[in-house]
């Protein structure tokens, strides 16, 4: 196994996890869409609400379908673009292999998390920059945006300073 063929797996498993994600908030989203519209006395009050939560979730689905699909579809073509050289992984199980297999895997699934959560971040930017422009009256969402930013530097790093963080690791053990 070469280490192309490990990271393409890895981002394989990554469109996986990205596309379960999916499971977590569609019934939720589905059954309360279904029963807000199924009310006829709220059709009329409720009708510009729930037609932007209507066609914000059927758009976080379908980003999220597209991105799944791709990273598990083009997975051998974004390995190519990450992994510059292909070099055969040896078969023994030393700190070096593992310490990169280790790195690799959790630099892929925070990406595939940090995909996932986009859409909440434009929403959280959009709705500071309202706020910054006067209109105080709006309440900001529960995102935390230190560690999305925190977590999305600490991911580049990882994927593409791999060399360098696993020498580093292995030199204090």
């Amino acid at each position: 196994m070469t280490n192309r063929i490990l990271t393409a797996l890895t981002i394989r498993i990554a469109g996986l996890f990205l596309f379960t994600k999916i499971f977590d908030h569609f019934g939720s989203y589905f059954f309360s869409v279904f029963n807000v519209a199924s009310l006829s006395r709220f059709d009329e009050l409720l009708n510009e609400p729930i037609e932007k939560f209507y066609i914000t979730g059927i758009f976080l689905t379908i980003a999220n379908i597209a991105v799944s699909l791709f990273l598990f579809l083009k997975a051998d073509w974004i390995s190519n673009k990450l992994i510059k050289t292909d070099i055969e992984i040896k078969t023994e199980l030393n700190a070096e292999s593992l310490t990169k297999v280790i790195l690799l895997t959790v630099g892929i699934i925070w990406l595939a998390k940090l995909i996932y959560l986009i859409p909440d971040l434009i929403e959280y930017c959009s709705i500071f920059i309202s706020i910054l422009s006067g209109n105080e009256e709006i309440e900001l969402p529960d995102f935390a945006i230190a560690n999305y930013i925190l977590k999305t530097i600490l991911t580049l790093i990882i994927i593409f300073r791999i060399e360098k963080i696993s020498n580093w690791i292995i030199k204090k053990i």
